[in-house]
């Protein structure tokens, strides 16, 4: 770091509410993960020991953050002279640090922060898509896992560090941010207001709002103060900032009462009569920007409702940054999508694959794929593993919603246990109470434990006319190499 820049392990620790143990020293180098780090660089862990602490002492870090000092960790820090600092909230570190590295090699960029419970990682690829295409230096957190939208860990910030030493300059941040967030089922309280604060963001798309992260949110109302908190991050700024919002989402518009005169708000929606929206969508005829079409249907990458939705809140910011029409909507029409984003696998029987997690993505996903044939649709859905039974009740009756009045399908479950880890094993709850609320409803179904039979006997059975459509989030994540394997794809 700069001399200007130069933080003490005391600040630090007062910053993120935290004990320092050990000397106070002055911090210079990058944050980072254990074992990446480099001379001088600060680590932050969930929990470290004795063991660990050596292990860093013997790399030369500059400081240790963390929340679970565990056996001798705290006597050995002291020991060896190693600052470090214990947090009750691991968060507050790495928003922090955050900071720290978006003002060091990323202060004069564009940051453009995405949140809400669908769709953020589509809009925040589309964004990334368009910059670089554009030619801008432009790093993203976003990737098909969506494992890097939070605050748990340092990767946000260490991977913004190596993108600047590689390319030596960033002109644009597009950072896709955990609309709610918790660890070890505790809720990290205002996680999206740390987050974009610590980006110190131009500018803000909400995307949508719905029920999901049960276990770790109580109620529906939690999730909407999560959401309205984070709005406080471009009220706190001292600068113009754009808030992109969602006409269509009845919360999502209401937040236009919660911004200051500093905020700009641009919308997008399907078209009315009586709202003037920056973006909008016209049936049968495409997106507009002041009654101009930029789009036509025809050229869409994909013409799937939240999918047409997610194109227009990117072309928000595109516009409030005044990027040429012509280039971005080039762009928009050659977008290749994220893995797992309503993918076209297969074309005959039609293959398609969506990362299809919650109630709502579940409900939006059958309803616009089943609109694709005329013929049999197969659906196979992973049971979502070590959740709960409370989400895999909620996803259940989703499916119950949507397939209640739908006739020509057939309904496959799959506990996937040929293909995942602990962490992601389905219970025997969870499986029960996924099949309870299907047969108490009447939707015929198949559970096949194993993932790999599930997709050969499904797509075996299907005529070249068929759909086969695969939704759930890490229980389906293997799918394609699997169809792969067989030559299916």
């Amino acid at each position: 770091m700069e001399n200007n820049d130069i933080i003490t392990a005391q600040k630090l620790a007062n910053k993120i509410e935290g004990t320092l143990y050990g000397s106070n020293k002055e911090l210079t180098g990058d944050c980072t993960f254990l074992n990446q780090a480099n001379e001088n660089d600060i680590v932050i862990r969930h929990w470290i020991n004795a063991k660990g602490v050596e292990i860093a002492h013997n790399k030369k870090v500059s400081c240790l953050i963390t929340q679970d000092p565990q056996d001798n960790a705290i006597q050995t820090a002291e020991k060896l002279d190693l600052p470090l600092i214990v947090t009750k909230k691991i968060e507050l570190a790495t928003a922090a640090m955050l900071n720290i590295a978006v003002n060091k090699y990323a202060k004069d960029a564009n940051k453009i922060a995405i949140s809400g419970t669908n769709g953020k990682s589509t809009v925040s690829h589309l964004l990334y898509t368009i910059y670089k295409d554009l030619n801008y230096n432009t790093y993203t957190n976003t990737d098909a896992e969506s494992e890097g939208n939070t605050l748990i860990d340092p990767r946000v910030s260490s991977e913004i560090t190596n993108y600047y030493k590689k390319y030596h300059y960033i002109d644009t941040l597009v950072i896709e941010v955990s609309e709610v967030q918790g660890w070890f089922d505790r809720l990290m309280e205002k996680h999206a207001y740390y987050m974009i604060s610590s980006l110190e963001a131009d500018s803000l798309i909400l995307t949508n709002l719905a029920m999901d992260h049960i276990g770790i949110v109580e109620s529906f109302e939690q999730i909407k103060e999560e959401i309205t908190i984070a709005i406080e991050s471009l009220n706190q700024q001292d600068k113009k900032t754009c808030l992109v919002l969602n006409n269509d989402d009845d919360f999502i518009k209401s937040l236009e009462n919660k911004v200051n005169d500093n905020v700009e708000i641009k919308y997008f929606g399907k078209y009315n009569s009586k709202d003037q929206l920056d973006i909008y969508y016209k049936d049968g005829e495409g997106i507009f920007s002041d009654n101009e079409l930029l789009i036509k249907e025809e050229d869409l990458p994909f013409n799937l409702w939240h999918f047409i939705q997610d194109i227009m809140a990117a072309l928000c910011i595109c516009k409030y940054n005044q990027l040429p029409s012509e280039d971005v909507v080039k762009s928009i029409k050659n977008y290749t999508p994220l893995e797992r984003r309503f993918k076209t696998l297969k074309e005959k029987p039609l293959i398609l694959d969506d990362y299809a997690h919650n109630p709502s993505g579940i409900i939006a996903t059958i309803e616009n794929s089943m609109k694709k044939t005329e013929e049999h649709t197969y659906i196979i859905n992973a049971i979502r593993g070590s959740r709960g039974i409370i989400v895999n009740k909620q996803n259940a009756e989703a499916i119950v919603e949507v397939l209640s009045d739908k006739k020509d399908y057939s309904f496959i479950l799959t506990s996937s246990v040929d293909v995942t880890d602990r962490l992601n094993k389905v219970e025997s709850e969870e499986k029960e109470e996924f099949l309870k609320v299907l047969e108490n409803n009447n939707i015929n179904y198949t559970h096949i434990n194993n993932l790999e039979k599930a997709l050969v006997d499904t797509i075996n059975k299907a005529n070249v006319n068929d759909l086969v459509l695969l939704i759930g989030a890490q229980g389906m994540d293997p799918a394609s190499n699997i169809l792969k394997n067989h030559n299916i794809i």
